[in-house]
């Protein structure tokens, strides 16, 4: 059987358009990170943040996409907020966090996008940049593209000995971007596997994905994987081989 892969869910606010009523909160998943996941041979569980449901939904998947989108409430690594600091979804942040936990728990094959990286390395003990421009000063490069998510706007320096390297068959990529916070104190389970030209960390991994897979990415790969750049579906397909082996694992158990 395929394995189940949890892809992690915002929430939208909708109003009415005519006369601005809250119609409450709506359960938003990209079509990218599902496709992403079905085209590699998972299959998709969209992960509503729903209180107290963690340890319930990790023992249902065999691997977990944390997703892009809001940022996350640095009070879960210690700081105060900043003005730049962008909105957050206490939901959201709550609910991940204690599912990354149950992952990690478990054994569960985790793979982080965008904001699911920086909660990947925040829920191991790492902290972030709150606002790159703001915080890292003038140097850093424009992280935040106007173009279309499927267009690379920077190039990012993979290392040569890492299990991205060797997913993603290849030493330099050319990638979207669109984050302003960012790794700042990298988590003790993770190691850098790439940065960009200004030192951002642009993806981190387990120090031996054997043992635990752990893979994190800044760009937006899941946009990117049908655009002549299959490289970013590799990274797709190790996850959903990964969920695989873990299934296995778990009924043999």
């Amino acid at each position: 059987m395929a394995p189940v892969i949890g892809v992690t869910a915002t929430l939208k606010k909708d109003t009415d358009s005519v006369a601005e009523r809250p119609l409450g909160s709506f359960v938003r998943a990209d079509l990218d990170y599902v496709a992403g996941v079905a085209q590699a041979g998972g299959v998709p569980m969209v992960l509503p943040p729903l209180p107290g449901t963690a340890e319930e939904v990790a023992g249902r998947i065999d691997g977990l996409l944390l997703c892009g989108g809001s940022d996350l409430d640095p009070g879960y690594y210690g700081e105060e907020p900043i003005p730049e600091l962008g909105v957050t979804l206490p939901e959201r942040d709550h609910f991940e966090m204690a599912l990354v936990e149950q992952a990690l728990e478990r054994g569960i094959p985790v793979f982080g996008i965008c904001r699911g990286l920086q909660v990947l390395n925040v829920a191991l003990g790492g902290t972030l940049y709150q606002d790159l421009p703001s915080q890292l000063g003038g140097g850093s490069i424009a992280h935040r593209q106007q173009m279309p998510k499927w267009q690379w706007t920077h190039e990012v320096e993979v290392d040569d000995g890492s299990s991205i390297a060797e997913i993603m068959e290849t030493g330099g990529l050319r990638v979207n971007s669109y984050h302003h916070q960012a790794v700042k104190n990298l988590a003790g389970g993770l190691v850098v596997s790439a940065r960009a030209s200004d030192g951002v960390v642009e993806a981190v991994e387990a120090r031996n994905l054997s043992e635990r897979w752990l893979v994190g990415v800044q760009w937006h790969a899941e946009a990117m994987r049908d655009a002549g750049s299959p490289e970013h579906r590799n990274l797709f397909e190790a996850h959903v081989e990964a969920a695989e082996r873990y299934a296995l694992r778990r009924a043999a158990a």
